[in-house]
Formats: C-alpha cells, structure tokens, sequence
C-alpha cells in the first residue's frame, strides 16, 4: 500500500494537530534545514522547545530568530521576541541589553523597514522614552481561532499586532455577527475603548497565529510620570485614530476631506467635567460645540409645570451646543454630566471661522439644527397632548 508523501513542514502540521509536540518538533527542524529563511517556522521551534521544557535550547533559538528579524528590518516582532524570553528568564540580561540597543536605533540615524518609527504610538518619542515603555509592554501569543477580547467587556489597554492577522467582528441583534475588517502586522489596536469608554466595542479573532504586545494603561501611567511628553503622544494618537474616525463618521463632519479634518481637529481643546457638573445651563451664553470623548452628558428641558424632559444622553463621539451657537441665541437646553466625562470643545471663534471656511459643514450644521429643534419641540409639546387625552371621550 502506498502512503501519500508529505513535506516535513505538512507533517509538523498534522502532528502538531495530534498534540505530538516531539514529532512537530522534529519535522519543523527538518524543514528549517531545507528552509533557513522561514522564520516563523524557527520560531515554532523555539515555542515547541519551550512546550516541552527544554528551556536552555528554547532561549538559544528565540534568540537566533529574534537577531534573523532584526537583520531584514521586523523590529517589532524581534522586540517581540526578547520580551518572550524576559517572560521565561526576567533576569535574562543580554534580552534587556538588546532591547535598549534596539530602541537606540535611531539615534544612530538607521532607518529599517519595520522600525518603531511606523507605529504611530512611538514615533514622535525619543529613544529613551520608548527604552523607558518597553518594560510595560507584555507579550501574548494567540493560536488561530482565538479571541483576543470580545464586544462590550472592560478594556484598557493598547496592543500591537507584532505577527499574524486578526477580525475585527461587531455582534448584531439575535446573536449574528459581521466581519467589519482585519488587523495586520504593525497595527495598533484597542484605542476606542482605551481613549473613550473603558469597553471594547469589537471581537477579535485571530486567522492565524499571532503576537500581540499590550500596553497597559497603568503601565503608560507609570512612563508618563517619567517621561510627560508621551502624554503628547498619546494625545496625538487619539487625534488621529479615534477622534478623526468620530468627525468622519458624523454627520456634522463627513462632507470633510481628510486634510481638512485635520484642520478642525486642531482647534478642538480638552475639557474635563466632574460628574453632576453642567456644562451649560439654558439661558447661558452659547460658548462652543461640544464632543464628549468619555462618560456621559444629558441634555435637558425644564418644562412650565417644572417637569424635566430629557432630550438626548450624549456619549463617546456625540456632539452637542450647535443649535445655540448657529442661531447666535442662548443655550436653549442644560447640559450637565452625568458620569465624569471628558470633553473636546470648539470655541466660538473658531466654530464660526470653520463654517466660513467649509460651506459643506454649514449645510450640515443647519440640517442637525432643525432636527433637533423639531425633536425638542415635540418632546415639549406632549404636555400639550396629554391635557387634550385627558378630555377625550
């Protein structure tokens, strides 16, 4: 009876699959004989080796692999790497040595392909600002098919995307899903839930095997004390990511081109406001447009038998304070948080020199305008309404 040939990389496969960790150990070698530049299949070496317990022999690999990145410019999955040899040796000291050596790079004026510079995160700090986050960074691997986080459950904190491909799926009524979208190597995620809410508003799940650094927010705490211009950075990086993806998905911003997104994003000022504070009263002069980046806000009517109707609760990535300010009138509603909430305000100024120079937003403003002006005068007149029902026969 013939039996049907397989590549040695094949039978790694299927005798990793039968949970035959010394076979797949064995094949894998052979293949990388065969095929020394496949360098995730020698790190599937050094991760069996490190299964199996051979700790010493794993290091070793680890560190050939992490040093063959290096050398064709993946920096981010080399600096991968070394934290996984930190994690099975802490006190590994040529692992923090190279780590420090790689981030001073730049210094040096090398540019490699995969440097930190592409990752948006560090590419405005200084060598020593990243040598000083590295600590806080934590390697995880995820086998493929593993969900990485789910939609709707606590998050607070960065990740990076060193090696593989994740979904990005978003949970529908009645249990269905939608792929919306995949990471990719290089690729920094988490940072709506991060900057906003506390709360992952995705599921991920991996395609293939992955390596994924995460950033804890505690961690990036304990830099910024340090180092407080990576507070800038972070800031930067919400500008781009999270706050450009709010203005281009509302339908204040979204006849906006790209660049001149940009252009408003800059004028936009951080505000923070305790819970229980208004923001505005009715009657108050009208000041700005306002987008609250975290908790929540509620709008409000006092009606005349001092009733309050609530018009609308304003969260992460709404905007409110337009009608007053198109109108060039008073506040006509209170706003005030009802969660600690922190906000982006435009001022006056520079919300009248925006629609100046965007007649498109103008367009817009006025439209969002009368629909809730019509929304506020139906809330206030179902007082109305009601006395009349309460005649009816």
């Amino acid at each position: 009876m013939n039996r049907e040939k397989f590549s040695h990389k094949e039978e790694a496969l299927m005798a990793l699959a039968q949970g035959d960790w010394k076979r797949a150990l064995e094949a894998y070698r052979s293949h990388c004989k065969e095929e020394p530049r496949d360098l995730r299949s020698r790190l599937k070496v050094a991760e069996l080796l490190e299964r199996l317990g051979r700790r010493r022999e794993a290091l070793k690999t680890y560190r050939e692999v992490a040093e063959a990145y290096v050398e064709e410019g993946f920096l981010l999955q080399a600096i991968s790497i070394f934290k996984i040899m930190l994690r099975i040796d802490p006190s590994l000291r040529e692992a923090s040595e190279r780590l420090a050596e790689l981030c001073r790079t730049r210094e040096k004026g090398e540019k490699l392909p995969q440097a930190l510079t592409s990752v948006s995160l560090f590419s405005e700090l200084s060598p020593l600002e990243v040598q000083s986050l590295l600590p806080e960074v934590v390697a995880i691997s995820f086998p493929k098919g593993a969900q990485v986080c789910r939609q709707g459950e606590p998050g607070d904190s960065l990740w990076i995307l060193c090696r593989g491909e994740i979904a990005i799926v978003r949970e529908l009524a009645k249990g269905h899903e939608r792929t919306i979208g995949h990471l990719r190597e290089g690729d920094i995620f988490g940072e709506l839930g991060f900057f906003t809410d506390g709360k992952r508003h995705a599921t991920l799940r991996t395609t293939t095997e992955c390596e994924v650094l995460e950033i804890s927010r505690q961690g990036l705490e304990r830099v910024i004390q340090k180092h407080p211009r990576v507070q800038r950075a972070l800031e930067h990086l919400f500008q781009r990511r999270v706050l450009d993806t709010f203005l281009a998905l509302s339908p204040l911003f979204s006849s906006l081109r790209p660049e001149e997104r940009e252009e408003v994003l800059g004028r936009f000022q951080p505000l923070h406001v305790p819970q229980g504070t208004y923001v505005f009263r009715k009657g108050d002069p009208s000041l700005a447009l306002y987008m609250v980046r975290s908790g929540e806000v509620e709008l409000s009517v006092r009606k005349g038998d001092g009733t309050t109707v609530i018009l609308e609760i304003a969260r992460s990535g709404n905007f409110f304070g337009e009608i007053a300010l198109l109108l060039k009138r008073p506040c006509l509603s209170d706003a005030k948080a009802i969660q600690p909430s922190e906000l982006l305000e435009l001022r006056k100024e520079d919300f009248s020199s925006c629609l100046d120079r965007f007649p498109g937003l103008r367009l817009a403003v006025q439209e969002m305008s009368a629909m809730r002006l019509h929304r506020m005068k139906a809330a206030l007149s179902q007082e109305a309404i009601e006395r009349a029902r309460e005649v009816m026969v």
